[in-house]
C-alpha cells in the first residue's frame, strides 16, 4: 500500500516554495515541502506540524485548500501525496538547518525545469502554476508511460544515452565565507554572551561537569577555530595562558568585543586556518583544543598533525565535534537512517530567525578514522565520551530534540596525549 504524504503549497508573486530534501525519500531533489501522514493525524494536521517543525511557521486551521492529489516512487516505493494550499503568515520563516531539507528557494513555472525533481510532481506543480483549472483533466494513466520513463534522476539518464556531458559538480560551499556571513546572526541568536565564563563542549555539556582537561593553570592553550573568543575567555579565566585562532575575521571582531566586556589578560586572538599553524613554534603548547572546529575543515588530519606539532611532548589535545551517528540519522521520529555512515562530505544550511543564513560543507569521521588520525599524528587516546544530552534546559534546548536525545548521542569528545 502507498505511503499517505502531505504536501504544501506556499505561494508568492506567482511562485511557489519549493525544497531539496536531505532525507529519504527524494533526497537530493526538489520537491514541494512534503511529510509522510502519521497513523492517529489527519492529512492537515501533518501539514501544519510539519509547517512549524521545518519552517517555524504557524499555520491556522481551517484556512488550507486542498488542491491535487499525485502519485509518486521511488524505486519500489509507492507514495499518495494530497497538496494543499496553505496561506503564507506574516513575519520571517525561520529554516531549520538540521531538517529534511538542505535549501529552499521561490520557483516560477519557468524555473521547473532547471532543478532536478521527480517528473510526477514538476508536471501537476507546473499545471498548478500555469492553469490550475486543467488540474482535474489530467490523463494520469496516459501519462503514467511518460513519468515512467522520466523519473531516472538527470545525471543518470544523461550518461546512460550519452546525449550530453554530466553537469559539472556544484562548488563545494565556502566555510570561511559562510562564517564570516552568520557571524553576527550566530551570537546573537546562539551563542553570545550566554554561559560567560564556562568552556562549552556542546549544547548543555561543560567543562566543570565533565572535566576533560587537566589543571590548566599556568599551561599555554591554543584553541583552535575559536569563534566568537568564548573558549578562549573561560580558558583565561581557568588560569591558562590563552590564545585563539580563527580563519573568519568576522567572529574574531565579536571575539575582541566579547574579550572587552570580559577583561582577562591572558587571552589573545590571531587570524588564521587551523591547518596551517606555522606561525607557531614546535613544542610551543601543553594545551590545543577544538570544539566543533574539525568538523569544518576539509584535511582534519592535517589539523591534527599540526596540533601535535605545536604541542610539548605529555601535552594533550582535546577536542569536540557532531557525533558520528548524529550525521547518518533523520531529523524527525522515527528518525531512520539517510546516509552511509563513511560519507565523507554533505551540504547543508544554516538559517537563522534574521533571515540570515549560509551554506557550509561538512567533513565527518567516523569513530575509527578520528582513532586513526590521532595515533597517526602520534598521540596515545585518553578518554572518549559520548554524552547523553537529556537534561538540557534554557537557550540550549532549542537546539537539540529532546525524544533523539535520548536515543543516540549529539556529541563526541575525545582527549588525547602527546607521546
Amino acid at each position: 500500500m502507498p505511503d499517505l504524504m502531505t504536501a504544501i503549497l506556499f505561494e508568492k508573486k506567482e511562485r511557489v516554495l519549493v525544497v531539496r530534501r536531505r532525507v529519504a525519500p527524494f533526497a537530493g531533489q526538489y520537491v514541494l515541502p512534503l511529510v509522510r501522514v502519521g497513523a492517529q493525524e489527519a492529512a492537515e494536521e501533518a501539514m501544519r506540524r510539519h509547517a512549524r517543525e521545518q519552517f517555524g511557521l504557524t499555520l491556522e486551521p481551517d484556512t488550507e485548500a486542498f488542491v491535487e492529489t499525485v502519485y509518486l516512487s521511488e524505486g519500489e516505493a509507492q507514495y499518495v501525496a494530497n497538496i494543499f494550499r496553505a496561506p503564507l503568515p506574516a513575519g520571517p520563516m525561520r529554516f531549520n538547518a538540521e531538517g529534511d531539507y538542505d535549501d529552499a528557494r521561490w520557483c516560477a513555472a519557468a524555473d521547473l525545469d532547471a532543478i532536478e525533481m521527480p517528473p510526477d510532481m514538476r508536471i501537476p506543480l507546473a499545471k498548478i502554476l500555469t492553469d490550475p483549472e486543467s488540474l482535474h483533466e489530467l490523463d494520469w494513466d496516459a501519462m503514467g508511460k511518460e513519468l515512467t520513463a522520466q523519473a531516472v534522476p538527470l545525471a543518470e539518464r544523461a550518461a546512460a544515452v550519452g546525449a550530453q556531458p554530466a553537469a559539472p559538480e556544484t562548488p563545494a560551499p565556502d566555510n570561511k565565507a559562510g562564517w564570516d556571513t552568520i557571524a553576527k546572526s550566530y551570537q546573537e541568536e546562539t551563542y553570545g554572551d550566554r554561559d560567560a565564563g564556562r568552556l562549552k563542549w556542546s549544547w548543555g555539556l561543560f567543562e566543570d561537569d565533565l572535566r576533560i582537561l587537566d589543571d590548566v593553570r599556568g599551561k599555554r592553550a591554543l584553541i583552535l577555530g575559536c569563534g566568537g573568543g568564548q573558549d578562549v575567555v573561560a580558558l583565561s579565566m581557568m588560569g591558562a595562558i590563552a590564545v585563539g585562532v580563527d580563519f573568519s575575521a568576522k567572529q574574531l571582531e565579536y571575539a575582541r568585543k566579547y574579550l572587552l566586556h570580559h577583561p582577562t589578560d591572558n587571552a589573545s586572538f590571531v587570524e588564521g586556518n587551523i591547518e596551517e599553524l606555522s606561525r607557531f613554534d614546535d613544542e610551543s603548547f601543553d594545551l590545543a583544543v577544538a570544539i566543533h572546529s574539525f568538523g569544518h575543515v576539509e584535511h582534519a588530519d592535517v589539523a591534527i598533525a599540526e596540533a601535535a606539532r605545536v604541542l610539548k611532548p605529555g601535552g594533550a589535545l582535546a577536542f569536540s565535534v557532531q557525533h558520528p551517528f548524529h550525521h547518518l540519522r533523520d531529523s524527525a521520529a522515527p528518525y531512520g537512517i539517510i546516509r552511509p555512515y563513511w560519507t565523507s562530505t554533505f551540504d547543508w544550511r544554516w538559517q537563522f530567525e534574521n533571515g540570515a543564513g549560509a551554506d557550509f560543507r561538512a567533513y565527518p569521521h567516523t569513530l575509527q578514522q578520528w582513532f586513526d588520525m590521532l595515533t597517526g599524528a602520534g598521540f596515545t587516546v585518553e578518554r572518549i565520551v559520548e554524552p547523553q544530552q537529556t537534561r538540557i534546559t534554557g537557550d540550549d534546548a532549542k537546539h537539540l530534540d529532546a525524544r533523539l536525545a535520548q536515543l543516540a548521542p549529539y556529541a563526541l569528545i575525545m582527549k588525547a596525549r602527546k607521546r
